[in-house]
């Protein structure tokens, strides 16, 4: 068994664990929201100077919840977007709920500028990927690369290898994301470049 075979039993476990976690916070989540109905009856039986602070602890509450689900949803999808939005959240539950000077409401405004400007503008550039034997477009014909390197790739009815690829990945549970590692039992395929959740290069080695 080589480094990438490992690799690729590593990823199942971590997947599998990752999978128990979310449905573990999603338990906690909703065995919380409860707790959201006993705010809105004790906001409504409490004098206007208590009510106050009691909605800043339910609204504190929400976002918590909203943040747990964030979370879920990061380590399920893997993706980018997650995390930035998940960040948002963190961030504009502190304005929020804790920003009790100005100077922490700029600090939180700042701070989701930037985390906006990552997004537009850094994580949408393309990948620059190195093109060499053994790493193909997603696009390539799977007949072409058993022609030209002498593979025996089994194209299980696909005719490009980004097609092959997305069917293990859907056979084996996983996501299309950089690095992630899917085998046919004879190959082993790394994900080289991705863009717009769409896979672009793949790498091929033999087991």
């Amino acid at each position: 068994m080589n480094r990438k075979s490992n690799l690729i039993l590593i990823n199942r476990v971590v997947y599998v664990l990752e999978i128990i976690l979310s449905l573990l916070l999603v338990i906690g989540i909703i065995i919380s929201i409860p707790d959201l109905v006993k705010y809105f009856v004790s906001i409504l039986n409490s004098p206007k100077g208590i009510s106050y602070s009691l909605y800043q602890e339910f609204l504190s509450h929400v976002l918590l919840l909203v943040i747990g689900l964030e979370f879920t949803l990061m380590m399920i999808a893997h993706a980018d977007s997650s995390v930035i939005y998940l960040m948002v959240m963190v961030i504009a539950r502190k304005m929020l709920i804790y920003g009790d000077t100005t100077i922490d409401l700029l600090i939180g405004v700042v701070a989701i500028f930037i985390l906006f400007v990552i997004k537009k503008y850094f994580m949408a550039q393309p990948i620059d990927s190195t093109v060499s034997v053994g790493i193909f477009s997603a696009s390539t014909d799977v007949t072409n690369i058993n022609e030209r390197f002498h593979y025996h790739i089994d194209s299980l009815g696909f005719q490009s290898l980004g097609g092959l690829v997305y069917y293990l990945l859907d056979q084996q549970g996983l996501t299309a994301e950089v690095g992630m590692l899917v085998d046919d039992k004879e190959y082993i395929y790394q994900i080289d470049s991705v863009k717009n959740g769409i896979i672009q290069e793949i790498s091929v080695q033999k087991k």
